[in-house]
């Protein structure tokens, strides 16, 4: 499997827990990320210290049926990586389920393209903030096509409306798909039969540099990582 291909199932699944407010978890997250927050306590605490209001767009977006695409093909996204790491957590692209989020993603990308290149990179104005985290989080998955990501990441920024996260998580993925090193430690690799972030430049001031983007400290997010996915059996 490529390696990329991995890091990008693995990292949109893992982060799902991050998201999540720490209330009533037992009752609404699976078992595997339930699990996952027991043995992550710091993380956990760590996440809703880092915890921020949500961003409110406009009252009314100027297209609303693109706004219920990008959302429709960023649930489709999500629920593909769900599926095939359903069960044991363990990844295989040559199953049905890893055949299928092949074709979801390369589908996602093809509409994305279209989209960028007849109306620009979708504003807030345009979809709502939603919107444009839903064009984002599929941009991370296009890592077959750095150049795309690369434009994207530049239209991203000059705008002003991407999370520092997402900006973080996007120049991780150009970088490494440049073939340098990551500055924010968001990509993993496997190595002696374990996850491990990928090179990271400057890797004593990670922490600095992640805390400015708002994301956990790299130990606990190896925690996260680790507890959350079995490595796979052919990374």
């Amino acid at each position: 499997m490529p390696m990329k291909a991995c890091r990008a199932i693995v990292r949109a699944a893992y982060l799902s827990l991050c998201v999540l407010a720490i209330p009533a978890w037992a009752q609404t997250l699976p078992a595997s990320i339930a699990d996952a927050a027991a043995k992550c306590p710091d993380a956990v605490r760590e996440r809703e210290q880092l915890r921020t209001a949500p961003r409110t767009g406009p009252a009314t977006v100027t297209r609303p049926a693109l706004r219920q695409n990008l959302l429709l093909m960023a649930r489709q996204d999500q629920e593909a990586r769900a599926h095939l790491l359903a069960g044991s957590g363990r990844i295989d692209l040559a199953s049905p389920a890893g055949a299928h989020l092949t074709r979801v993603d390369a589908a996602n990308l093809t509409r994305l393209k279209h989209i960028i290149a007849q109306d620009g990179f979708p504003t807030a104005q345009m979809v709502g903030f939603d919107g444009v985290d839903a064009a984002l989080l599929l941009t991370t998955h296009a890592a077959r096509d750095p150049d795309f990501q690369e434009q994207v990441l530049e239209l991203a920024v000059a705008r002003g409306e991407a999370r520092r996260d997402q900006v973080a998580t996007l120049t991780d993925d150009l970088l490494n798909g440049r073939g340098k090193k990551q500055r924010y430690g968001t990509n993993y690799d496997i190595r002696d039969g374990q996850w491990y972030p990928a090179p990271i430049e400057d890797e004593a001031n990670v922490d600095a540099r992640r805390r400015e983007v708002g994301l956990l400290t790299l130990a606990n997010d190896v925690c996260l990582m680790r507890a959350l996915h079995a490595v796979p059996a052919n990374p």
